[in-house]
């Protein structure tokens, strides 16, 4: 980057970006412009020329349906097919008014048909040279079609085709003022073999007044496979062969041709397999009014683009004034005067950061203050904090000390329950480890039984059913404690009894931990209520107290800490026999060595 730009203000590098975004594309698009407009040009003339060739063709390829869907209607319907089968076996012996008859049928039949299809003339020619006709034929003949060079081609007509005749004389001399018609005639067939021929022929009207619209140097003509003039709004040229045949594009195509020195641009579209539309515009026309509308439209542009570019630069120039102000503030306040404020003010984003950056700034010049007077106090308190501080170790030293001298009085009973009083309070005060292994939590709850035992005398046996492969896993700490006491209290209170607790690994690879009591058990009422309340404590975390609790844990405490460790993978059963005893299961994740499946028992008192 130049060193003079690196020097600017972000306001001089803002308003010379937007001087660069606006004005250089519009001079880069000028020129590209200008390089490029005899493509876009042509492309779009070229959709314009095609757009109104669509229209055209489109009503050109009405106007052959319906000559289509009148001889599809004559072949087909079944009342028509009738009555031409019956016109064609009448012979000499037939009666007038039958012949009559049955032409008044077909007729009445036709005329159901043609009159909603615009200027439509139906011949319909049998074998044996009856006819029926939809016109007049006081003034022509309609069985001289048999005489026609083209009619011995409609027996060639393979299938349900159409012959396409084309451009016609017109024969009927009340429509002299309309030269030629066009025609396309069909053979009627069943079971391959013909017995009749429907030749429809429309007036031209439609087509010369469509073609009228366009101007002298432009050419609108349906020309055959052979490259005769079908149709023209000038009827002279009917019949002829149309000059640029061989330099025609493919269908449904455009190509460019220079005629006299002017380039024109000419499509073709298939609206037959044996008719083609074409037309033929001068590009240069064409192309003037397209350039004309490009040429305003660039001055407008330029116009707006000049008003634009001085609003911007007035406020950019507006906006960014309060920017530079803060950036002035930042610096000072960076040179440790905390105390400086930018003094903005307003509605807007930039007003509102100014506002909150002062504020800001006071909140960090106080917490500051606060944090030097927070940071006096804490070493205060943790000089108390070390001069109050007792030594855990030095409890249990003390402890230890009681239960040698017991030992040595020879009272073994009180000895072991110092020692199992010291083993429960080392793993309360230590809060190292949230996990321990499960032998080492099954130890504690084997001396906090004793304890209880040593209360109210030898009530309770614990006995010890886990599999060895389980011993060594990681449980939480203090998940059987709150269980132990929930069956010594609830269960075994008014009579002695045992609590069996058991471990073991399920299908799944989770560990299950299982505590059963022979107490006195639970009503299936009680049950329902303790599930619901459990259910609810889990789903809700909620912190209601509950009466069984030790220290600040309960059962409760003991299923929603499970639940938070792992989620869906814990579940549990609870499950109460009225004077029976109630069991507990807790299934979670194991994360530890895999061992023998051996069961180890044993009672403890």
């Amino acid at each position: 980057m130049p060193d003079w730009l690196r020097t600017l203000s972000l306001r001089n590098k803002l308003m010379l970006t937007i001087l660069i975004c606006l004005v250089l594309p519009s001079i880069v698009s000028l020129y590209v412009s200008n390089l490029l407009t005899r493509d876009v040009v042509r492309s779009q003339v070229t959709e314009n020329s095609q757009e109104a060739m669509r229209i055209v063709n489109q009503f050109a390829a009405g106007q052959i349906k319906n000559m289509v869907y009148v001889m599809n209607f004559v072949q087909f319907d079944e009342e028509l097919q009738l009555s031409i089968l019956e016109l064609g076996r009448i012979n000499e012996s037939t009666s007038q008014g039958d012949v009559l008859s049955h032409k008044q049928k077909i007729s009445k039949r036709l005329e159901t048909v043609i009159n909603s299809l615009g200027h439509l003339n139906v011949t319909i020619l049998l074998p044996n040279r009856e006819y029926v006709a939809s016109y007049s034929t006081f003034s022509k003949d309609p069985r001289n079609i048999f005489d026609k060079s083209w009619f011995q081609d409609i027996d060639k007509v393979s299938g349900y085709n159409v012959k396409w005749v084309g451009a016609e004389p017109n024969d009927d001399i009340q429509t002299l003022n309309k030269p030629y018609v066009l025609t396309a005639a069909k053979p009627l067939r069943t079971n391959s073999s013909t017995y009749g021929y429907v030749i429809v022929s429309s007036e031209m009207d439609n087509f010369q007044q469509l073609f009228d619209q366009y101007k002298a140097d432009e050419v609108m003509v349906i020309i055959d496979r052979q490259g005769h003039v079908v149709v023209d709004k000038d009827y002279s040229s009917i019949g002829t062969t149309f000059p640029y045949y061989d330099q025609l594009p493919t269908s449904n195509s455009f190509s460019f041709l220079k005629v006299a020195g002017e380039e024109y641009i000419m499509l073709s579209e298939q609206i037959t397999p044996e008719w083609r539309l074409v037309s033929m515009s001068p590009y240069k026309k064409a192309a003037q009014k397209i350039e004309s509308f490009r040429q305003t439209d660039f001055l407008i542009q330029l116009l707006f683009l000049i008003v634009f570019v001085g609003i911007l630069l007035y406020m950019v120039r507006a906006l960014t004034k309060p920017i530079a102000k803060l950036v002035q503030t930042v610096v000072q306040i960076e040179s440790g005067q905390l105390s400086e404020r930018s003094n903005i003010t307003g509605g807007d984003e930039v007003g509102r950061l100014g506002y909150v950056f002062d504020r800001m700034i006071g909140r960090i010049e106080r917490m500051i203050k606060e944090n030097r007077r927070e940071q006096e106090l804490k070493r205060k308190a943790e000089l108390a904090m070390l001069q109050a501080q007792i030594n855990p170790h030095f409890l249990f030293n003390v402890l230890n000390s009681i239960r040698l001298k017991i030992i040595m009085k020879g009272d073994e009973e009180n000895a072991e329950l110092i020692s199992s009083l010291s083993s429960v309070l080392r793993m309360t005060i230590n809060r190292n480890n949230e996990f321990i292994m499960l032998h080492e939590e099954i130890d504690i709850n084997e001396h906090y039984v004793r304890l209880l035992n040593s209360r109210h005398g030898d009530r309770v046996v614990l006995r010890i059913e886990a599999a060895s492969d389980t011993l060594m896993l990681k449980v939480p700490r203090f998940i059987l404690q709150p269980l132990i006491e929930n069956a010594y209290i609830h269960g075994l209170k008014s009579k002695p009894g045992e609590i069996i607790i058991s471990s073991c690994k399920c299908e799944d690879g989770r560990l299950q931990v299982e505590i059963r009591d022979s107490g006195i058990g639970m009503t299936s009422e009680k049950l329902s209520a303790l599930r619901a309340h459990l259910e609810a404590k889990l789903r809700d975390h909620t912190e209601e107290s509950h009466k069984d609790l030790l220290s600040g844990i309960g059962i409760n405490n003991v299923f929603e800490r499970l639940k938070l460790i792992y989620g869906d993978r814990f579940d549990y059963d609870i499950d109460s026999i009225p004077d029976r005893g109630t069991c507990i299961v807790l299934r979670f994740p194991e994360n530890a060595d895999k061992g023998e499946n051996d069961v180890f028992n044993y009672d403890r008192g």
